[in-house]
């Protein structure tokens, strides 16, 4: 499989280079007004660059006819029309958080209600741009939808590389459920195990969900 990694000079690109390199897997690291070789042919183009970039880049992958992994956040009506249209005739991948672990807690987030008080707290580094985080607005849209409106708590200190923790208070006890990601590693794991999945389409739309039913 060969890659297409764009945004390949930020904090994340750097990280999935790292790891594309240790795995032994061909790609090539672009950003913006960077021209890929013409001996390039990728099976896959991964985004790792910037909601403002998405119309390019799924401009990029209609060119080589290929699917596209997203792993950036904060997309506007206008990001996600280009996308939904995209999928149609190509493979999309997309989500706000490509943790293994992050996505197990938000498929307990879909269960949980009950009259209790709900207190979501998520801390990043300072230099994170949107907040709440993509994936805090995931959690939060799940307990929504269960008719729960948790108070959310957002910390831009240090050089955390993400925590989420979702507090539930009854009267007398506390139940707390907590993920911290250690290194951004974590992350391009899950977006090369996205790779590998959405190279097998045809066409459609797909996240992490998809990704952990079909390997059940």
């Amino acid at each position: 499989m060969k890659i297409l990694l764009v945004g390949s000079k930020g904090k994340m690109g750097q990280e999935m280079t790292r790891l594309l390199q240790q795995k032994g897997i061909e790609f090539f690291g672009m950003d913006q007004n960077d021209k890929v070789p013409t001996n390039f042919c990728p099976d896959v183009v991964l985004d790792f660059s910037s909601h403002l970039a998405t119309g390019q880049n799924l401009d990029i992958a209609q060119k080589y006819n290929v699917p596209i992994v997203i792993a950036t956040t904060n997309h506007t009506k206008q990001d996600k029309k280009q996308i939904s249209n995209f999928s149609k005739s190509l493979p999309v991948f997309m989500s706000s958080n490509f943790s293994v672990l992050f996505n197990l807690m938000l498929k307990i987030s879909k269960i949980l209600g009950g009259n209790f008080e709900y207190v979501l707290t998520e801390s990043h580094h300072k230099t994170k741009k949107d907040m709440p985080s993509g994936s805090a607005k995931m959690l939060i849209k799940n307990l929504k939808k269960n008719n729960i409106k948790p108070k959310v708590v957002c910390h831009r200190v240090s050089n955390i590389v993400g925590e989420h923790e979702l507090k539930i208070f009854a009267p007398n006890e506390c139940l707390s459920i907590c993920h911290t990601a250690f290194s951004r590693q974590v992350f391009c794991e899950g977006a090369l195990l996205a790779c590998f999945y959405i190279v097998k389409k045809q066409s459609g739309f797909f996240g992490m969900e998809d990704l952990f039913f079909e390997s059940m």
